[in-house]
């Protein structure tokens, strides 16, 4: 396609169309400033309402960490409460106030101060409310408890408000307006406060954002307030960019309103048929950047040379719409095409597209709008293009950079992240996010005290380190417990990676833990020395007394044994005389019923009183024994025949297992007749119908054993050792009821000791018991001893 020329005559322009020109140009430049201030003016809303966001969000952070201070308080004091301390012993480090006080106690205190403090949180508690802000200006937690009474806890705001710096204030607005942190930034009046408004302006580079949260349970809201100056460095550089945009254009429309002011009649002739775009072409071609305008209706082009250099094509001018999107890179047409249609709905186009001729490896950017010079003539669009290879370029080198650091810092396995030099969150990796459970805070320009704030969320204690400023050990509620560092970067930044050293703080709190013991284990050695003289008095005393006391027992225990006897072995003569009907019938069945009950009961009675006052020589060393070479199988055979009958009532198989040329032992008859019968007693008692109890005198070397082993219940492990001491028993705790007074095992133990010997028990829940007793050879008969079993 050729360009066109200039060499044709024409008729000369009018007085008119000469002075329509300079017009025109100034109603485009004036479309085009006024497009690109609705551009900016557009950004610098969209960044005032980002910021308003984040500080909403973040002042409602503060207003729920507000509120969980409060709780922890609560949840502290209900802790402690359950644990048996009274209101008036709960110290105010033990919950974390600067001062605790019931309602009760101030309100009968002395005190003005303390009487209002009780009149205000009973008012509190009626109206449903839990905080409020006092006017010594401190924050008021109000609890109220169970039994209708309740307590008083006060803190100051630097405990439980955190986020307060030079750059940001906290403000709690209710009946009362107070504040801390931020003295240098602007403070929000009272129209902001109460809602008509976020920003408060002073003068035109001086302004303050303020956000506000209502907060649970309190008569006050919890406001943010920081400074906001309007020209920062981000938007200085972008309306440096938007002034580079709109000087372009004014230059070329100040050259070309002095062509059209200059320049001879013939050349104004020629240009009066030219395409509009022209003008702005030369001013295009003054700036070493390509021109361009799009009739969409007609589809059709028309480019300078620039533009043709950039698309590799020979000749400038108008063109086909089709033939000029030939000449994109073919990934980059469908993109091209929505910002031309997003142009033609009245929006600025900014698109960077690479050339086909290049095959991809040159970019360009389109930039323009929508332009109609009068209502006759077709819709266009015009603009600039110009090669931002090397900002493209220098992007993807970028992104390629940021994907590798991201890759690097995803990589490390303990927490890691980057703030800029406003202290705005640029980087940080999944253990970042994971471990302090920030994954619905984190996100690239959050400020770095709203990361510190969610942070506490997860956080149960941090220590500051005594050797290093920059260093804290930060407990998190998993138990573990992470080394944070911070350190500054070159650029001004910060760089914040953490270490997981919780068995370093779990040895070292350990150490602690033990030093308290030793220092308190000396305190309590130290105390009880100054006792040792007083205890020692008691004891004598005590002693004296339990003797005295033993003696009295014993001699009541002798007179009584004859008063005890006596009646029972009348009772039990007289009903045996009854049950056996020696002087005549009795008459009524009944009667031989009741009778055979009264010398059952005498017997057992008498059983067991015989039983306490054995136990009780014993304890009080008056038992004697009459040891004797014996065969031992007499006096056990004698206890087999004895309970035998009550073998048989329960259909319990009894047997006596003996070998011959068994050796003789010293003992007493009499007492071994005893112990076997104890043991029997006990064996058929504890086990069930058609089970065996089975006795077996043994030969074990220096002792011979008598062994009664039953098919009965068995004992459980943790109760054999509370056996063979006096009144023990373990059926207690069974669902049979089994009678006794529990002396058996004690008294067959006891004479076992007696004769120098000693006594054994082996259970299983559900198999049986064996109970056994060593009982020493007779010297007379004595052989080398063997291991016993």
């Amino acid at each position: 396609m050729a360009k066109r020329t200039d060499s044709e005559k024409r008729p000369k322009r009018s007085a008119e169309g000469r002075a329509a020109s300079p017009a025109v140009l100034v109603v485009t430049f004036a479309i085009l400033a006024a497009s690109i201030a609705m551009v900016a003016w557009n950004a610098q809303t969209t960044r005032d309402a980002n910021a308003l966001r984040l500080a909403e969000r973040d002042a409602l952070l503060t207003a729920h960490a507000l509120n969980a201070a409060a709780d922890r308080t609560a949840e502290q004091f209900n802790q402690l409460r359950g644990a048996g301390r009274s209101v008036g012993s709960i110290d105010a480090s033990d919950i974390g106030v600067d001062s605790v006080i019931s309602i009760q106690a101030a309100g009968r205190s002395n005190d003005q101060r303390n009487r209002e403090l009780a009149n205000r949180a009973r008012d509190m508690i009626a109206s449903g409310l839990r905080m409020r802000v006092t006017p010594n200006n401190e924050i008021m937690l109000v609890h109220a408890l169970n039994d209708g009474s309740g307590i008083i806890s006060r803190a100051s705001f630097d405990k439980w408000l955190t986020g307060a710096n030079a750059s940001q204030r906290i403000i709690l607005s209710g009946d009362r307006t107070v504040s801390i942190g931020g003295e240098n930034v602007l403070p929000p009046n009272a129209a902001v406060l109460n809602g008509q408004g976020n920003y408060r302006w002073q003068g035109l580079t001086n302004r303050s954002l303020t956000a506000c949260s209502d907060v649970a349970g309190a008569n006050f809201r919890l406001c943010l307030n920081r400074s906001g100056p309007l020209l920062t460095q981000a938007n200085a550089l972008q309306f440096l960019l938007y002034a580079i945009l709109l000087g372009a254009p004014a230059l070329a429309v100040f050259g070309l309103y002095r062509t059209a002011r200059g320049a001879r009649p013939e050349t104004e002739e020629a240009q009066r048929e030219a395409p509009g775009v022209v003008r702005v072409a030369t001013a295009a071609e003054n700036s070493q950047v390509g021109a361009w305008q799009i009739t969409p209706e007609a589809g059709k082009v028309w480019i300078n040379d620039q533009t043709a250099r950039l698309f590799g094509l020979q000749l400038a001018g108008e063109l086909h719409l089709s033939e000029f999107m030939d000449q994109v890179f073919p990934e980059h047409r469908e993109n091209f095409q929505r910002a031309i249609d997003a142009c033609r709905s009245g929006k600025p186009m900014s698109v960077d597209v690479a050339t086909k001729m290049s095959r991809g490896e040159t970019w360009v950017e389109f930039r323009g709008s929508m332009d109609r010079l009068d209502h006759s003539a077709q819709p266009t669009m015009s603009g600039v293009v110009f090669d931002v290879t090397e900002v493209v370029r220098q992007r993807e080198r970028q992104r390629s950079s940021e994907a590798r650091l991201r890759l690097a810092i995803e990589s490390f396995p303990c927490p890691f992240a980057l703030w800029d030099n406003r202290r705005r969150l640029t980087f940080w990796n999944k253990a970042f996010a994971q471990l302090f459970q920030l994954e619905d805070v984190v996100r690239v320009g959050v400020a770095y005290e709203t990361i510190m704030l969610a942070r506490t969320a997860n956080t149960v204690s941090e220590r500051g380190s005594e050797e290093d400023p920059n260093t804290t050990i930060v407990g998190l509620s998993t138990g573990q417990w992470i080394k944070v560092v911070e350190r500054r970067s070159p650029a001004g930044g910060v760089i914040t990676f953490g270490l997981d050293v919780t068995q370093d703080v779990k040895s070292e709190d350990e150490l602690i833990r033990q030093k308290k013991k030793l220092s308190a284990a000396v305190q309590e050695l130290a105390r009880s020395e100054g006792h040792n003289a007083e205890l020692a008095h008691k004891y004598n005393e005590e002693k004296a007394k339990a003797e005295r006391s033993a003696d009295s027992k014993s001699a009541f225990l002798a007179n009584m044994s004859h008063e005890l006897r006596t009646p029972l072995n009348a009772i039990n003569g007289f009903s045996e005389i009854l049950v056996n009907e020696m002087y005549g019938a009795l008459g009524d069945e009944r009667y031989r019923d009741y009778a055979r009950d009264i010398l059952t009961s005498g017997q057992h009675l008498l059983d067991m009183i015989n039983d306490i006052l054995d136990i009780a020589k014993i304890e009080a060393g008056k038992m004697t024994i009459d040891p004797k070479p014996i065969d031992l199988v007499d006096p056990v055979d004698a206890a087999v025949r004895m309970i035998r009958r009550k073998a048989e009532e329960k259909s319990v198989d009894l047997s006596l297992q003996a070998p011959d040329n068994l050796p003789e032992v010293d003992a007493d008859h009499r007492a071994v007749r005893q112990m076997v019968l104890n043991l029997l007693s006990n064996a058929i008692k504890f086990t069930d119908e058609g089970g065996k109890v089975i006795v077996a005198v043994q030969d074990k070397g220096d002792f011979v054993r008598v062994a009664v082993r039953d098919t009965g219940v068995g004992i459980p492990k943790e109760h054999l050792p509370r056996l063979a001491q006096p009144f023990e028993q373990v059926h207690e705790t069974r669902e049979r009821n089994y009678e006794g007074t529990g002396l058996g095992l004690a008294l067959t133990k006891s004479f076992a000791e007696m004769h120098g010997g000693r006594l054994s028990i082996a259970s299983e829940v559900g198999k049986g018991t064996m109970v056994s007793f060593y009982l020493p050879v007779s010297k007379t008969t004595a052989r080398p001893s063997v291991a016993i079993a």
